[in-house]
């Protein structure tokens, strides 16, 4: 009888409570790496988001330097010679100034 008083007594609760505990460890170590990749991949997405802003930027520019030098008079006037255009110039003397004013419709000349 002594025998069994001298060794120690542990409860069940004891290792349900270590289990446990190890289970929310698990848990935490598991979660912890599914929110890590999820914000690994949020990153990406972000930079993968910024590299199409710069590119579409740097084409913007393009077209914008590319529509400059389309309505740049004298490249047009050289373009319109090479093209063999029947366009002439005029002298300032034949612009005629319309009044904004005028409730008229513009009629067509002969």
């Amino acid at each position: 009888m002594n025998r069994l008083r001298s060794e120690p007594k542990t409860h069940l609760s004891v290792f349900v409570t270590l289990i446990l505990a190890a289970l929310v460890v698990v848990s935490g170590g598991v979660m912890h790496a599914v929110y890590k990749n999820s914000q690994v991949q949020t990153e990406r997405l972000i930079d993968q988001a910024e590299k199409r802003i710069d590119q579409t930027q740097v084409q913007i520019r393009m077209i914008d330097v590319h529509m400059d030098k389309m309505l740049d008079r004298f490249e047009m006037k050289d373009r319109l010679k090479e093209a063999g255009s029947t366009l002439m110039a005029i002298t300032p003397a034949a612009i005629e100034e319309v009044d904004p004013t005028q409730a008229e419709v513009a009629a067509v000349r002969d």
